[in-house]
């Protein structure tokens, strides 16, 4: 799902800048909650998104890698 970082009842904008993919579950527990809010209130998923967004950096630097060498390979 789409969650607005600074929720819209809090004054946020929809626009691509305040939008992040959320899961369905946190989504609903963050509802009108500011970010430290909800991650104060909820510590695990503070855990949860070092986590994921760790293992989402490690994919996105092994497409790039891979992206360069295909690119490489059929300059060559």
């Amino acid at each position: 799902t789409l969650d607005h970082v600074q929720p819209l009842a809090k004054g946020g904008a929809h626009a691509s800048g305040n939008v992040v993919a959320a899961c369905p579950p946190c989504n609903r527990l963050k509802a009108d909650l500011l970010p430290v809010e909800f991650f104060l209130r909820y510590p695990w998923a503070g855990r949860n998104f070092i986590h994921y967004a760790r293992a989402v950096h490690r994919a996105l630097k092994r497409q790039a890698r891979r992206a360069v060498s295909l690119a490489f390979a059929e300059a060559a």
